[in-house]
């Protein structure tokens, strides 16, 4: 849509990945389309799923969908997504979770925070869970290097500020840059697969010299980690185990990497005893193999067991 000869409405091109979850990215698709005051293009990679494509795809003129041979992950489905929507002449770029919903103004106040803080890197809505519109389960937050992690700033949308905020870190669930801004910081190595791969991409946006906001009244709603079978599936486990320690020793300062090892095998060896005790025994197997591949720095190692449940 023209607004004028020299004026229209931002494009933004909207990077998804689906692996066996057509009804969720379905609803999610569905919620982008219905953005005030933007145009969206998306690009959709589907990661290889064993249920075959829905007829809504190719009847969505908005959507641009390549299909992959294999399941490459998160990090090699956004480049992917990305370069499938870079011709489409879009001005930024907007990184989401397929089970997550989007509120119609969100794309258009993420959008103007780049007006409003011309030193933005990356910005991100208000992530809410799905089952509680109240409870937030993201909304940027502060980083700690000795964790390598993020301490949330707030827990419930009523404690949230009224105008945009300065944070450290922002979720890759949700995350809107600059299109110029992916060709610096979106291609990274794609051998971690996925998580921890945000925390990256954070850091590299303020080594730039650029500031990431959350926009408080932008607003999704999220599912949370139905694509990796949920947080406590062996494959969220061993991936999110794995890379916080191969990310750690990419991105940590060395006046900071001591604490964190400190900190990483004193929390491999706790939940060592908490897993069992909450019934999940089976997971200290993939913990302890993720911690090796991490110290070995084998980022390239999948274990096939790992996916066999999802087909």
């Amino acid at each position: 849509m023209i607004l004028s000869e020299n004026k229209r409405l931002p494009r933004i091109g909207i990077l998804i990945i689906n692996y066996n979850q057509w009804e969720l990215t379905r609803k999610c698709v569905e919620s982008l389309l219905e953005s005030d005051k933007v145009e969206v293009v998306i690009g959709l990679v589907d990661n290889n799923s064993a249920e075959t494509k829905p007829d809504w795809v190719d009847g969505t003129a908005e959507v641009v969908f390549f299909r992959s041979a294999e399941n490459n992950g998160f990090i090699a489905g956004n480049i992917k997504a990305y370069e499938i929507v870079r011709d489409k002449n879009v001005d930024y770029v907007f990184m989401l979770n397929n089970d997550t919903e989007v509120e119609s103004d969100t794309l258009s106040l993420l959008v103007t925070n780049f007006t409003d803080h011309p030193d933005t890197g990356l910005v991100t809505p208000v992530i809410t869970y799905a089952g509680d519109r109240n409870l937030i389960w993201h909304a940027g937050g502060t980083f700690i290097p000795r964790r390598m992690d993020v301490k949330q700033l707030y827990k419930t949308v009523s404690e949230l500020p009224e105008n945009a905020v300065e944070v450290d870190q922002i979720s890759g669930c949700a995350m809107m840059m600059k299109a110029e801004m992916f060709e610096t910081i979106g291609y990274q190595d794609t051998d971690p697969f996925m998580y921890h791969e945000d925390i990256e991409k954070c850091l590299r946006s303020v080594e730039l010299g650029f500031r990431n906001y959350l926009v408080p009244g932008a607003r999704i709603i999220h599912h949370v980690s139905i694509s990796a079978g949920g947080v406590l599936s062996p494959l969220a486990v061993y991936f999110t185990h794995r890379n916080r320690y191969i990310y750690a020793e990419r991105n940590l300062k060395s006046s900071d990497l001591f604490s964190f090892r400190l900190f990483y095998f004193a929390n491999t060896l706790a939940k060592t005893i908490i897993y069992p005790l909450k019934k999940c025994g089976h997971l200290v197997f993939w913990m302890w193999l993720a911690l090796i591949h991490g110290v070995l720095n084998k980022p390239h190692k999948k274990p096939e067991k790992l996916f066999l449940q999802d087909r």
